[in-house]
């Protein structure tokens, strides 16, 4: 998995951070420093969020980042693609597979065919998914 989100990931992230109600300027955290605030049903991650918009796997718990980010299509598209894939991926999942993971995880991944990098980015399609089923 890569950890560092790309650049303009990283701004966009910030870019709704900074314009949220919840954003502390002061502290550039999203509500209370380490602990968040409580907002309806859900809190505030209290995350320094200079630092949290530039890693790839961070997510906003008020969901401000993600849900409209995938399209319905991508969407199905990812779930296909895991019920499809079994032992082995043919090349053309193996293309889809990796397009989608540059597209939505942002990173510059490039094709292999390497088997436990398959499985690994697979892995990371499967935590797109479950992020977004969330």
């Amino acid at each position: 998995m890569i950890l560092e989100a790309n650049k303009d990931l990283a701004k966009t992230r910030i870019t709704i951070c900074e314009s949220c109600v919840h954003f502390r300027k002061r502290t550039r955290t999203c509500g209370t420093p380490i602990v968040g605030n409580k907002v309806g049903s859900k809190r505030t991650c209290g995350c320094f969020m200079d630092i949290k918009t530039k890693l790839s796997f961070s997510n906003c718990p008020l969901d401000k980042w993600y849900g409209n980010d995938i399209s319905d299509k991508d969407f199905k598209e990812m779930k296909k693609l895991i019920a499809d894939v079994g032992t082995s991926i043919n090349p053309k999942q193996k293309d889809t597979l990796y397009s989608l993971l540059r597209r939505y995880n942002n990173s510059n991944v490039k094709s292999s065919n390497c088997s436990p990098c398959l499985v690994s980015a697979l892995d990371d399609i499967k935590e797109i998914v479950k992020q977004y089923e969330s």
